[in-house]
C-alpha cells in the first residue's frame, strides 16, 4: 500500500510541476536511468580474456570505466563481441588461456589486421626481454606484467593507448607463418616442403627473423618459441 501511495503522490507532483524541476525521489531516479546509460555506453569499450577469478574480481571492482569492462573466458566468445561491438581495448590473460599460445597470438594478429585501431593488452609474468620483444613483433600490443600490484594493473589498463607511436617492424606474414610450423616442432627442410617453398627461402625467412630479435643462431630462437609457448603452461602447471 505504501508502494502505491508514494507512485501516487508522485505522478501528482509531476503533474502540477509541469516541467519544472522535480523532487529528489523523482531526479534519483533519472540519475539511476542514466547510470545504466553509461553502463551501456562503455561496457563494450574493454573486453577482459581471462580464467583467473582473482584478477576478474580485481577488475570488477575497479573504478569506472575499467570494472565495466566485459569478461569472458573463452577467446573465441571475446573475438566474436570484437567483430560485432568494435571495442578499444582487448585484454587478454596469456596465461590463463585455454588455447596453446602461439594459436591465440595467431588469432590476435588476425583481429587487428581487421580492426587496426584496436588497442591489444598482452597479461604475463616473468618475460624476458627477447621474449616481450617477441610478443610485441607478433602485433601491436601493450604488455602487462602480472605479478605487479593490483592497483598498479589498475593504473597501466586505464593509461591511454601507446599503440599508434610503436615504430617496431612487426613480424611480416610469411615470417609468421614459418615461426607457426616452428613452434609445432617442424623442421626448417619440413617447413620448406609444407610451404612448397625453396629452402633457401626459408632460411632468409629464419635470418630476417633472428636480426629482429638480435639473436646469433637458431637454436636461440627456438628457445625462445618454446618459452613463449610454455607461458600458458605456468598456470595450468600450477
Amino acid at each position: 500500500m505504501r508502494i502505491i501511495l508514494r507512485r501516487e503522490r508522485r505522478r501528482r507532483n509531476v503533474m502540477a510541476l509541469q516541467g519544472r524541476s522535480l523532487p529528489l525521489p523523482h531526479n534519483t531516479l533519472v540519475e539511476h536511468g542514466a547510470l545504466r546509460h553509461h553502463t551501456a555506453r562503455y561496457s563494450d569499450r574493454r573486453i577482459l580474456v581471462t580464467r583467473d577469478r582473482y584478477l576478474a574480481s580485481g577488475i570488477r571492482h575497479s573504478p569506472i570505466p575499467l570494472c565495466l569492462c566485459r569478461i569472458y573466458e573463452d577467446i573465441n566468445e571475446a573475438l566474436a563481441t570484437v567483430n560485432q561491438t568494435q571495442p578499444l581495448c582487448l585484454i587478454v590473460d596469456l596465461e590463463d588461456c585455454q588455447q596453446p599460445v602461439m594459436s591465440l597470438l595467431d588469432q590476435l594478429r588476425d583481429v587487428q589486421h581487421r580492426n587496426p585501431e584496436l588497442d591489444i593488452v598482452l597479461m604475463a609474468s616473468e618475460t624476458d626481454p627477447v621474449s616481450y620483444s617477441f610478443l610485441q613483433r607478433v602485433c601491436r600490443c601493450r604488455i602487462v606484467d602480472k605479478q605487479i600490484a593490483l592497483p598498479g594493473t589498475r593504473d597501466v589498463l586505464l593509461a591511454p593507448s601507446l599503440t599508434p607511436l610503436l615504430p617496431q617492424r612487426l613480424f611480416k606474414a610469411k615470417e609468421w607463418s614459418v615461426l607457426l610450423l616452428m613452434a609445432k616442432g617442424h623442421s626448417l627442410s619440413h617447413v620448406a616442403r609444407l610451404q612448397i617453398r625453396p629452402y633457401h627461402r626459408i632460411i632468409y625467412r629464419v635470418g630476417c627473423i633472428m636480426t629482429l630479435l638480435g639473436l646469433g643462431h637458431r637454436q636461440q630462437l627456438l628457445r625462445v618459441l618454446q618459452r613463449v609457448s610454455a607461458l600458458r603452461d605456468r598456470y595450468h602447471s600450477g
